[in-house]
């Protein structure tokens, strides 16, 4: 993650679902940006599967952005860069998170989650 609190790339702090891979339905919150190839590429986290210090490449491409965490909850994150910060902030914006520890899945194809 990069130092201060300030927000220089609108991905920056966005919390995003993943459309395209294995993590297909996860949310994550947008930790890092960079270009490559003409790409633009993102570091996800989510604080559990993902953690900060092992955050996920992914193209900009196969996510989808569902909101901005505040500038209070990034300024959180930012000073401190926790798993457990990250994992409270995203279960503000997406409550089947909450239950996702206790093995239930979510099937939004299925109608709702299982166990």
């Amino acid at each position: 993650m990069r130092d201060g609190v300030t927000r220089p790339n609108p991905y920056l702090g966005a919390v995003v679902r993943s459309v395209a891979g294995r993590d297909r339905r996860r949310v994550f919150i947008v930790t890092d940006v960079t270009l490559e190839g003409g790409r633009v590429m993102l570091t996800v986290a989510d604080g559990s599967l993902r953690r900060i210090s092992d955050g996920k490449r992914k193209n900009a491409r196969h996510v989808k952005i569902i909101a901005a965490v505040t500038d209070e909850e990034w300024k959180r994150i930012a000073e401190r860069p926790d798993d457990e910060v990250v994992r409270e902030t995203l279960a503000g914006y997406d409550p089947l998170i909450k239950s996702a520890d206790d093995g239930t899945i979510y099937r939004p194809d299925r109608g709702g989650t299982e166990n």
